[in-house]
């Protein structure tokens, strides 16, 4: 096993790693996985674009369609690595209120501060950013495209859901927000 693919693979687990241990509170309702109407199956739509992305880059990792050269995946390590920082420092900034499904609770507050600065979705960012190195490391040119098509629709059902959320719970401050700052890239979307 070359050096890349060993780093894309502990890459991907570490991204588990978070979703599975890193996510387990106190707070039963925050680190559950069942949810409610808010959600709009946002959860489940998520967990299919990471199990379809999985065999997308098992099946065209098998291939030697479209193979990248070591430098592309390479990239893909860093991808990953910047995913991962970026999706922690997220988690980090919401502490409590990072939940699994979507969810709000009365003390919670729109965050400004951190990577929310930039970006009102980070950790959904951080985990393109995994996803897209995970498939350029391992699956080549071909699954990269697919790979992150899959995942952006997903991500883009889960932030319009969560944005409604948001809006119907903090009103004004989170318009005000979505005003002044972008969804996942700063000054671009």
């Amino acid at each position: 096993m070359s050096l890349p693919t060993l780093l894309s693979v502990l890459g991907i687990l570490c991204w588990a790693g978070y979703e599975l241990l890193l996510r387990r509170r106190e707070d039963a309702a925050a680190g559950t996985w069942r949810a409610d109407d808010r959600d709009r199956g946002s959860t489940r739509l998520l967990f299919a674009g990471y199990a379809a992305s999985a065999l997308v880059v098992a099946l065209l990792g098998r291939t030697a369609i479209g193979e990248a050269p070591p430098w592309a995946r390479w990239t893909g390590v860093a991808l990953i690595a910047a995913g991962l920082a970026l999706r922690a420092w997220g988690m980090r900034t919401l502490g409590r209120y990072y939940t699994r499904t979507l969810r709000t609770v009365d003390t919670q507050r729109v965050v400004r501060r951190g990577p929310y600065r930039l970006v009102r979705h980070p950790g959904y960012a951080g985990s393109l950013l995994v996803w897209t190195g995970y498939a350029l490391s391992l699956g080549g040119w071909p699954a990269t495209p697919v790979v992150l098509a899959l995942l952006l629709a997903a991500y883009g059902w889960r932030i319009a859901a969560e944005e409604r959320l948001l809006l119907a719970a903090f009103g004004a401050e989170y318009a005000e927000y979505q005003r002044v700052s972008k969804r996942l890239v700063p000054f671009v979307y």
